[in-house]
């Protein structure tokens, strides 16, 4: 019989992995929205990338506990300056994507 540390170690291993797919299915939903925002602003997606940049809990408009993920990426209008963009989460909703003043 498992003793109560090994079960713990276990639930805790399974909140990690938990953890790390629901973030690591959010950030492929980010970077489509990202790419797609830059694209539709006629500015370059630079990196390629989304960054997982704050993971916090907040209640939802239901009153339920949900992660708030916010990711960040950056883009350019003409290659020499970068502009920084961000997105949240919160849940698997999205709350809002802001970029940064641009020319």
């Amino acid at each position: 019989m498992p003793s109560l540390f090994e079960l713990l170690l276990l639930c805790a291993i399974a909140l990690a992995v938990a953890f790390w797919w629901r973030t690591n299915e959010l950030k492929q939903v980010a970077y489509q929205i990202a790419k797609r925002r830059c694209d539709e602003s006629d500015v370059q997606f630079l990196d390629d990338s989304v960054v997982l940049s704050r993971v916090r809990f907040r209640r939802n408009a239901k009153g339920r506990v949900a992660l708030l993920c916010c990711f960040s990426f950056e883009f350019s209008t003409l290659g020499d300056e970068r502009y920084r963009g961000e997105m949240q989460f919160l849940g698997r909703r999205l709350n809002y994507v802001e970029m940064a003043p641009h020319k």
